[in-house]
């Protein structure tokens, strides 16, 4: 029982550890930048970061709904990326972790706080519409949740209608940093994992 705990404590703890550098990390750079532009970059880089985190819940959705298979064929006809690609699928709920509940949350919350620092610019610059800050407020998180949202539902679609493709590309991506950096990123060793089978469901 406690050999069978160890592993999935060291990995929530590996979780919180890695989820507060990003956050740390990132919601330190962008108040420095958000204090430091002009509301027009701001709000650039507002959609960035909510098209970073609809493209990372694309790739944890694609990775639990994509199969082995095809990328064997392409790892074995040393397509690059393939076998990048059958890692990400072996250790789909890794990626899925990562790129839903780590990247997910982190750039959800950063949208939700970049979203009230601009308004609180915004009023500062215009004294005049301090009366309504409390409602500014309101709407610009709502838009932004809205926008979340409807996004992040057009890519679940698209995510496992595509999920091959999707994961064929992302290990595509990885086998190039790899190749350009060094580092390891992705490792083939482990055997056994997803075949076949249809894709999970997400709610």
């Amino acid at each position: 029982m406690s050999s069978r705990k160890r592993p999935k404590l060291k990995h929530l703890f590996l979780v919180f550890v890695v989820s507060f550098l990003i956050a740390s990390v990132v919601a330190g750079g962008s108040e420095v930048l958000l204090r430091h532009t002009s509301l027009v970059i701001a709000w650039v880089f507002l959609l960035v970061v909510i098209l970073v985190h609809v493209l990372f819940d694309i790739i944890g959705i694609a990775a639990t709904a994509a199969t082995e298979p095809p990328h064997h064929a392409r790892a074995a006809n040393k397509v690059h990326g393939g076998k990048q690609a059958v890692t990400l699928v072996r250790h789909a709920d890794m990626v899925a972790n990562f790129a839903n509940d780590i990247v997910g949350d982190v750039t959800g919350t950063l949208a939700g706080a970049m979203g009230a620092s601009i308004i609180i610019s915004l009023v500062r610059s215009h004294p005049e519409l301090s009366p309504g800050e409390i409602w500014l407020n309101t709407g610009m998180l709502a838009l932004i949740a809205s926008v979340m949202v409807t996004s992040k539902a057009v890519g679940k679609s698209f995510a496992i209608d595509e999920a091959n493709m999707i994961i064929g590309t992302v290990g595509g991506i990885l086998a190039t940093i790899e190749k350009f950096t060094g580092w390891k990123i992705t490792d083939g060793k482990k055997r056994g994992g997803k075949k076949h089978g249809p894709a999970r469901k997400h709610s």
